[in-house]
């Protein structure tokens, strides 16, 4: 049977009296969505919890391939559809390996404009000049959404018919990557509940950020796609880890499931797995967690049961203190406060060509 076509409904002719409040967070959302759908399906589109001076972050799923991106938008251009942003420096401090994307949101204010800007942040510093505005030092940059674009930009101005095209230049994102396992037919007692899940990524999310307030971003993907719960962005080594997080009650034998989702699941170094323990009261246990490398779940097996007293011997070298957890896994995946790493190497972030 042959798919309908339907047209797109016209456009309305509402007057809309916007808050500058409002212009950024649509732009963002509209931005995402362009995103997510010209990925295809290979990519997911997160949002940071704070935002702290990056606006979306663009990852191939089943990698930690992961582009961070700031947005500028605009609701009126000139006669000739040009605009003249002033971007303060301060609003880019924070953005490392990523891109500033410049978009036009015309009247009526529901849909982006077909052509963007998207500039990798150490061309932008480069070619754009620093002037006062308003005696911010601010990046002088002028968006022609019409018309020729100055040869300084031309290679930056992308047209949302080609943004998968854009999205497939980035370096690492159309390598071949290993097929997920075949789903196994087996009996799975399920050790969690979406909102019993809920409670344990709530409690890992505020003791990271505890662990260092106003230093770590927490990006969680607009809808959860692949084994990663959350993104944690520091905003010192630009590093950015992963974590999945399980969340399991303890029967009254005193043992939980853990249960990893093969299909979905893939290693990385800078991907952890945390699970956290609930009592039948649902409050988290407070004596310890565990967190594993992804590296290490194959051989440790993706369907167990474990017992927590004894702990079973080969999940204890993963034990943390709860109350622990936050500098723990911040020390791990970003380096301890004399900044030295206890991963084998930093992967920088990577971004398009």
């Amino acid at each position: 049977m042959a798919r309908a076509s339907l047209r797109p409904r016209p456009r309305p002719h509402w007057r809309t009296e916007l808050s500058a409040a409002q212009i950024g967070p649509m732009a963002e959302d509209l931005l995402g969505v362009a995103l997510a759908a010209a990925a295809g399906g290979t990519g997911s589109v997160g949002r940071p919890r704070i935002d702290k001076g990056i606006d979306l972050y663009l990852r191939r799923l089943r990698t930690m391939l992961i582009v961070p991106i700031q947005v500028k938008a605009s609701l009126v251009v000139g006669p000739d559809g040009a605009v003249t942003y002033f971007v303060p420096e301060e609003d880019l401090r924070m953005l490392a390996n990523g891109f500033v994307a410049f978009v036009h949101i015309p009247a009526p204010h529901d849909q982006l404009y077909e052509r963007t800007f998207l500039v990798p942040i150490e061309e932008f510093r480069k070619r754009s000049h620093i002037v006062a505005h308003h005696r911010i030092p601010c990046y002088e940059f002028r968006a022609q959404f019409a018309g020729e674009v100055d040869e300084d930009w031309a290679s930056f101005a992308v047209d949302l018919d080609q943004l998968s095209r854009w999205i497939a230049r980035i370096s690492g994102w159309t390598t071949e990557l290993p097929a997920p396992p075949a789903p196994q037919r087996e009996a799975i007692t399920k050790a969690e509940t979406y909102d019993l899940g809920a409670l344990g990524s709530l409690w890992a999310e505020a003791e990271v950020d505890r662990a260092a307030v106003g230093q770590l971003v927490i990006i969680e993907d607009r809808t959860r796609l692949d084994t990663v719960t959350v993104l944690i962005h520091d905003l010192n080594t630009h590093i950015i880890a992963g974590l999945h997080i399980r969340t399991a009650v303890i029967t009254d034998a005193g043992t939980i499931h853990f249960d990893v989702q093969r299909p979905h699941f893939f290693v990385d170094p800078t991907l952890w797995v945390l699970v956290v323990f609930l009592g039948r009261d649902l409050r988290v246990r407070e004596d310890f967690v565990l967190l594993v490398p992804s590296a290490d779940i194959p051989a440790l097996g993706f369907s167990e049961t474990i017992t927590l007293d004894p702990l079973t011997e080969r999940f204890r070298r993963y034990q943390v203190t709860a109350s622990e957890f936050g500098k723990a896994f911040t020390d791990k995946a970003f380096g301890n406060s004399r900044g030295t790493s206890r991963l084998g190497s930093r992967l920088p972030l990577r971004s398009a060509s």
